[in-house]
């Protein structure tokens, strides 16, 4: 019996506890046929924490985290079909670090570099079977 009030009280802790991180979603804009194109995500205290866009259809375009209402973190972008499109980082809203473009056939288009949204380093750039065809310099990531 103590062992059964045991789990019972360590489940409803559990659930309780999960509940507090729920995020609460916001339809900010809409496509002409109704689909939401802009969803923000609030956590409990009311901030803005997470952006994800969503192509006419309703497929996934774009997703990543908010911090201070500016983009920071991780961001992805989708093709329609759901295959990867690029990847990047942000901070305090801009692009900085490490980004990837893929072709529709999951192949590297390119790769590089960003420094507050301007392209930086050396960006490779390989064709649709994943051959390099050329490498571009943009100068220094300082």
């Amino acid at each position: 019996m103590r062992i059964r009030l045991f789990w019972g009280v360590a489940l409803v802790l559990l659930l309780a506890s999960c509940g507090n991180k729920t995020l609460t979603e916001k339809v900010m804009k809409t496509h002409e046929n109704g689909q939401p194109s802009l969803v923000y995500y609030y956590d409990r205290d009311g901030r803005w924490v997470r952006e994800v866009d969503y192509y006419e259809t309703g497929a996934l375009l774009m997703e990543g985290p908010v911090e201070n209402d500016l983009r920071t973190g991780a961001w992805t972008s989708y093709f329609p079909d759901g295959k990867v499109q690029s990847t990047g980082f942000y901070e305090n809203g801009l692009r900085t670090g490490k980004a990837e473009i893929y072709y529709e056939n999951g192949h590297l288009w390119m790769d590089g570099w960003y420094h507050e949204d301007q392209k930086c380093g050396e960006w490779i750039i390989y064709d649709e079977q994943s051959y390099e065809l050329g490498r571009v310099n943009y100068g220094s990531c300082d």
